[in-house]
């Protein structure tokens, strides 16, 4: 991937093994990464910085994924159609427009999520 094509990418969660390894792995595929702890973290992120997509975890305490959806694509409408979802739990009924994201349940490869990425950068590509 070329600097010009270098995917910007928000990684959130609540367990730090998961950022790093998510880093790592995507940070490998040449993207640029980064990570926030929970959605507040996340949102805060996101108004700072574009993205091309982030991957959420579903569950965390002190704001959720779905939270962070909610607030991210009411800043920016943009992000509609950009998250993948991640949870090792049963996932909630779709809310709202969240049906156009997508979902992985945990554990999930590497190549699960990367095929999640690609799909959805290539929609606007």
């Amino acid at each position: 991937m070329t600097e010009a094509t270098k995917l910007r990418i928000l990684v959130v969660d609540d367990e730090e093994t998961v950022r790093a390894t998510l880093r790592l792995a995507l940070e490998q595929q040449g993207c640029e990464v980064v990570t926030a702890e929970d959605g507040v973290e996340g949102l805060d992120a996101i108004d700072l910085q574009p993205f091309d997509v982030v991957v959420s975890d579903v569950r965390m305490e002190r704001r959720d994924g779905l939270w962070l959806w909610r607030h991210a694509t009411e800043a920016r409408p943009e992000l509609t159609g950009r998250f993948v979802f991640i949870s090792g739990h049963d996932f909630p009924a779709p809310d709202h427009g969240s049906e156009r994201e997508f979902f992985l349940a945990k554990p999930f490869t590497m190549r699960q999520l990367w095929a999640a990425i690609t799909t959805i950068t290539k929609v606007e590509r």
